[in-house]
């Protein structure tokens, strides 16, 4: 099954959310932890989070692509020095510049063969052109059930976060 048409960037060929999914590991060290020296910064975390949202969003628009905004970030389970993290990156929906990324993190107690879900978010990137300014991505391809809710549920967030000339809520660009 095929995500909605979107006749406003019809004329670029789709891509699948696989085509441009992205797994990032890393083993967390005493460089990557806040001032008490024994659990991961969030900050570094984040970082992993967005180099995975980045990258998947450079793998479908095939252009430079700028982060426009992370929302729903849920810091769910704290991560230790020498979990090992595993942050995967997929599209949920696109529109015409815009690309909804949904990121989750993993963390791993080797030793204990444990593993847990440590941190979720939406981060939204802009694909642009030559001039700077936004330009039409491909429309993404759902293959799955899961795909459309996600895709579905990404168009509903879409349409009711709107820039806002007043309040500078900044929202997708198009």
């Amino acid at each position: 099954m095929n995500a909605p048409n979107h006749s406003e960037h019809s004329e670029l060929e789709g891509r699948t959310v696989a085509h441009s999914a992205v797994t990032l590991s890393q083993v967390i060290m005493p460089v990557h932890t806040g001032p008490g020296g024994v659990y991961a910064h969030g900050g570094e975390i984040i970082k992993l989070m967005d180099t995975a949202a980045g990258l998947t969003a450079l793998r479908h628009a095939h252009s430079p692509v700028v982060t426009l905004r992370v929302e729903g970030i849920n810091f769910l389970q704290p991560i230790r020095v020498g979990n090992y993290v595993t942050v995967t990156a997929k599209l949920t929906y696109t529109s015409q510049s815009s690309m909804e990324i949904q990121v989750r993190v993993t963390a791993e107690h080797v030793m204990k063969e444990k593993v847990w879900e440590a941190l979720t978010a939406y981060f939204i990137f802009v694909a642009l052109g030559e001039d700077g300014k936004p330009k039409k991505v491909p429309p993404l391809i759902v293959q799955t059930d899961e795909e459309r809710r996600l895709f579905e549920a990404g168009e509903e967030r879409y349409h009711t976060c709107r820039i806002d000339d007043h309040s500078k809520i900044l929202c997708a660009i198009d």
